[in-house]
């Protein structure tokens, strides 16, 4: 029986047991439908090389707002990278009553790289179903350097975020979105993945989380050979110069780790890397449950290094999450909780030495105390976007130091009862049910759990930057300890901290692993 005959057959049925009823009441049988964006992605090559994403999507049952009519929208820039919206060609939208005719609006420009759209705007009604088809053409070679969300042709497939090549519905109401990929251009044993899933996939909610996954397909590699281990899996475009598969499985056996000592249960985590053969060859971005690592080709005078911590950092992301609020107020938190992690992880669990987690504090103190935006507000550095790395990197290193002389602190105030992996662990079980976490909950949480001031010292050092961090006693003992420091810049003497190892470091300077932590 098909779900039309089925759903008919219910109405008589129903309809039979009220006409039973001693007293006829009115009855109305609705059947609730999701509006959904049913896309096909078709990578299409030219001379064995990715040129273009072909993308078709049918809208059904879609919802418009009273007044409003329907509209598509896409990124002209999103966080550097230029020309998005640009490159979307071939556009067609069309309905029941035929071709449907669009007038183009771009929001205002975003300063820094910072992201802002492009709208497109229906001229008439329409009826859905509606139907869109477009052609995103591959970021040029050459183009500005940043984060690696462009769609790049690599190693004969096709790889980057769907911020740079989806053109979706801005107003109709989509709650559902299920995507198909062919792979016809490709050889038999190419593949498709994304944040989201591998090969095709359904994704609930609204349509622009499509935006924020990391999509790749072509003749890629991939580790496990199929599934995943320990809710890891990895796909690559290319070879990297150092060995893939290797690494691939350590970042698992480190994923399976930082599920351990964060006591939760792992998300579903994908990497993807890839080589690209022209610039920019971008870095490293992590995405929903997801990080993709971007590479060019080995240079002649380039000492070969695993990227092993910057594999951690990402990984950490997805256990670390965010802080609502406007995007200014987020980085000290998303990046400094994160970076902190990632150094005092690497060294719980016997990932680096404790000299090189000597090496990395006092990277992270040098670029802190000698950097121009110390003193600036995270509203101010953000108004900057990536038009300066050294002030884009602030948030990191400023929100790194603040998290481990919070946790002297807290160990301080508690009389060692409590330190900061308690509670961060409080916070993110909090924050998981749903109760709602920004900077106000944070002052309330650190004023409790640090002492009187602290909410102010928060204000000062890290949201509006008038104070500089002073190191507090204990600040990242027992391994270190804090010592004045003169850095330079531009050749002016400055004043600062840096740490050395602390003649009371011992075994848990480093250990074997995550879990006893």
């Amino acid at each position: 029986m098909t779900r039309s005959a089925s759903l008919s057959a219910l109405v008589l049925v129903l309809m039979a047991l009220i006409g039973g009823c001693a007293t006829s009441v009115p009855v109305q049988v609705s059947v609730s439908t999701t509006p959904t964006l049913s896309a096909v992605l078709r990578p299409r090559l030219s001379g064995g090389e990715v040129e273009a994403i072909e993308v078709r999507y049918v809208i059904q049952d879609g919802v418009l707002p009273a007044g409003e009519a329907f509209s598509l929208v896409a990124p002209v820039v999103y966080d550097t990278v230029e020309g998005i919206a640009d490159r979307m060609i071939d556009l067609k939208v069309e309905d029941a009553d035929g071709p449907v005719v669009l007038t183009v609006f771009d929001d205002p420009v975003a300063p820094g790289g910072s992201p802002y759209y492009r709208r497109w705007r229906a001229d008439r009604g329409v009826r859905f179903p509606v139907r869109v088809s477009y052609s995103a053409l591959v970021q040029p070679a050459g183009a500005r350097g940043g984060p690696p969300l462009g769609i790049r042709p690599s190693a004969g497939g096709v790889s980057g975020a769907g911020s740079s090549f989806l053109l979706l519905p801005d107003n109709a109401g989509v709650g559902r979105s299920r995507i198909h990929w062919e792979l016809g251009g490709f050889d038999a044993r190419s593949l498709a993945a994304s944040s989201f899933g591998d090969g095709d996939f359904d994704l609930a909610g609204a349509p622009d989380a499509l935006l924020k996954g990391w999509y790749m397909a072509g003749p890629a590699g991939r580790y496990p050979a199929t599934g995943d281990a320990d809710g890891f899996s990895a796909t690559w475009l290319g070879r990297p110069p150092w060995d893939v598969e290797d690494t691939m499985a350590w970042s698992g056996r480190v994923y399976a780790d930082l599920a351990r000592f964060f006591q939760t249960e792992a998300p579903r985590y994908r990497v993807f890397v890839r080589v690209l053969a022209t610039p920019p060859f971008g870095g490293g971005t992590a995405m929903t449950n997801s990080f993709l690592f971007s590479r060019g080709p080995l240079r002649s005078d380039e000492v070969v290094e695993v990227p092993k911590r910057t594999l951690v950092h990402e990984m950490i992301h997805g256990f670390v999450g965010g802080i609502e609020g406007p995007r200014w107020e987020q980085g000290w938190f998303a990046e400094g909780l994160t970076s902190h992690y990632t150094s005092q992880l690497q060294l719980r669990g016997g990932y680096i030495t404790l000299e090189g987690y000597v090496r990395e504090i006092n990277q992270a103190a040098e670029e802190y105390y000698t950097n121009p935006a110390r003193n600036w507000s995270a509203e101010r550095i953000a108004s900057v976007g990536f038009d300066d790395p050294r002030v884009r990197r602030l948030p990191y290193v400023r929100g790194q130091l603040y998290f481990a002389a919070l946790d002297a602190r807290v160990r301080t105030y508690s009389d060692g009862r409590r330190d900061l992996d308690t509670v961060m662990r409080e916070v993110f079980v909090r924050r998981d049910a749903g109760e709602r976490f920004d900077n106000t909950a944070w002052r309330e949480i650190v004023e409790r759990e640090a002492g009187p001031g602290s909410a102010a010292r928060f204000d000062a050092v890290v949201l509006q930057g008038t104070e500089t961090l002073i190191p507090p006693p204990g600040m990242l003992a027992p391994c270190l300890a804090a010592e004045p420091a003169i850095y330079e810049n531009a050749g002016a003497p400055i004043e600062g901290y840096r740490w050395i190892v602390s003649a009371q470091a011992g075994r848990g300077c480093g250990g074997p692993g995550l879990a006893g932590w």
